[in-house]
Parts: C-alpha cells; sequence; structure tokens
C-alpha cells in the first residue's frame, strides 16, 4: 500500500510548488494580483562584489523613487596594496513603469515580509570567482536585507533582473 501511495504524493509534491520557490496548493485557484502605487520611501540597495585571483570589484547600485534615479558607482581594488585602481559612477533616470514593475515585484512575491528562497550551494568552481551579494528593500518605513553568494535565484530574480536592466545601455 506504501508503494502505491508513493507515486501519486511525489507527483503531489511536484506540483504544490510554483516556480520561484514558493509552495502553493494545486487544487486551490491562484488569486490575480493587484498592483499598488509605489511608496514614496521606496528605495533597493544592491552591493555586488565580485572576487577572482586577478581582480576585485565592488558594485554598489541605488534605485530611489524619491528622485526616480539610479546611481551605480563601479570600484576597482588593485590586490597589491588595496587601492583604488579605477572608480567611475553611472546615474540613471527610471520611468514610472520601472519604478512600479520592480514594487510590483517586491509586492507579489512579499519581499517586505521574508520571501522563501531557494539556495544555492558553495561548490568547487565557486572558489575560482567568488559573487556575493546584498539587496537591501526599503519601503514603508521597513528594511529587509538579503545576501546572496554567486547569483540570486527564487523570488528575488524577478526583482534583480529589473534592477539590472537599468544598467544597460
Amino acid at each position: 500500500m506504501l508503494r502505491k501511495a508513493i507515486l501519486p504524493l511525489a507527483l503531489l509534491a511536484l506540483t504544490a510548488c510554483n516556480s520561484t520557490g514558493g509552495v502553493a496548493n494545486p487544487f486551490v485557484k491562484e488569486k490575480p494580483f493587484v498592483a499598488t502605487p509605489v511608496p514614496a520611501d521606496f528605495a533597493v540597495i544592491v552591493d555586488e562584489n565580485h572576487d577572482t585571483y586577478y581582480a576585485r570589484q565592488h558594485i554598489r547600485q541605488t534605485v530611489s523613487a524619491a528622485d526616480a534615479m539610479s546611481q551605480t558607482i563601479y570600484t576597482t581594488r588593485r590586490d597589491y596594496n588595496d587601492s583604488i585602481s579605477n572608480q567611475f559612477s553611472q546615474e540613471t533616470p527610471l520611468s514610472p513603469v520601472q519604478l512600479q514593475n520592480m514594487w510590483n515585484d517586491v509586492a507579489r512575491y512579499n519581499l517586505m515580509q521574508g520571501s522563501s528562497l531557494w539556495i544555492n550551494w558553495l561548490s568547487d568552481a565557486d572558489l575560482y570567482k567568488r559573487n556575493s551579494y546584498s539587496l537591501q528593500i526599503r519601503a514603508n518605513g521597513q528594511t529587509r536585507t538579503y545576501t546572496a553568494t554567486n547569483g540570486f535565484s527564487g523570488n528575488l530574480r524577478p526583482l534583480m533582473l529589473e534592477i539590472d536592466a537599468v544598467r544597460l545601455p
């Protein structure tokens, strides 16, 4: 009897997982998402460290709804004496649609209350090039911080794609 129940239970468990890492009841119809206005104090701060054996780069991007701007500072450091070899910044104006899409991702995936995440495990290949990320979301007087190694996954991926698209020429 137990063998007969294993296959249907395994299939039910697979169908209960949604594409962003959360668990959903497959028998309940999903409610449509209703967008809300972007809060005036909405901001996203992304800190990226890209470390290899030959270079270290730090990227800090600040997206702010108050001034509808994205400011990105790129810093490259020397390993020899830990000095800055190159630093420049880039400012990009944001459209209301871009800000609304970022806020929709925060609200849709419940990122302010602690969304569930898939985990990227550290492997031997990651020792050659280690990328660490810190994402801080501020809205409605609250702050939520996420950290990840070698890329975001799960519910943070759509928001990070929106933020990375701002840097593209």
